[in-house]
Parts: C-alpha cells; structure tokens; sequence
C-alpha cells in the first residue's frame, strides 16, 4: 500500500478554497486505498476550529468522516499555540517538524497545499 502525506498550511475560508480541496483529495486517496497522513501547518490548523462559516463546516463534516475511515492527522504544535487551540478532536495528534520529516521521508506521494 502506498502512503500519501497532504500538508496543508491554507486555513480553512470560502474564498480560499485550498483546505476544501485538500480533505476531498484526502477522501479520493482513501478510496483508492491508499494510506493517507494529513500534517495541518500554519492557518491550515484553523480546521480543527469549532466555529466556522457554512461552508466550512462542510469541509469540517468530510474531515471527520475521513478521520473515522483512517485518515491520520498531525498538527504542528506551534500553529496551534498561535490559534489558541488545545482541544483536538479523537484520532488527531500534536506533532512537530521533526515528525514532519519522518512523515516526508517515509511517504510515496507528497501535496502541499
């Protein structure tokens, strides 16, 4: 099986639709059965944020079913600082640069957003 690594580092807004893109690439590359890690970087860790607009909450739905289908998730501890987060949902990690690079060394494909 391969593994995917999405780094997403686009926050979560309508008119920037990088996130959205990003959790529906997620969602094709489980369907082709292909592990799937997601590294949320910068304003990227604004998904985990409980008020959003519409639209995003629907990006934040798909999000959560992908957790439950095996998406694994790491944020950056430093953009979650930033953001004021400490609550993460069930299955979604702290992580680090260091962990970044082990997750870049160790995966087939690589997207960025």
């Amino acid at each position: 099986m391969s593994t995917a690594l999405i780094v997403l580092h686009s926050g979560i807004a309508e008119a920037n639709p990088r996130a959205n893109t990003a959790i529906r690439l997620a969602g094709a590359m489980l369907a082709e059965d292909k592990a799937v890690r997601l590294f949320l970087v910068g304003d990227g860790v604004t998904l985990l944020a409980a008020e959003q607009e519409a639209s995003a909450s629907a990006t934040q739905a798909l999000f959560r079913e992908l957790l439950d289908l095996g998406l694994e998730v790491q944020c950056c501890g430093n953009s979650l600082k930033r953001h004021g987060l400490s609550v993460l949902p069930s299955g979604v990690h702290g992580g680090s640069m260091k962990g970044l690079s082990a997750w870049i060394s160790a995966a087939d494909e690589l997207v960025y957003f």
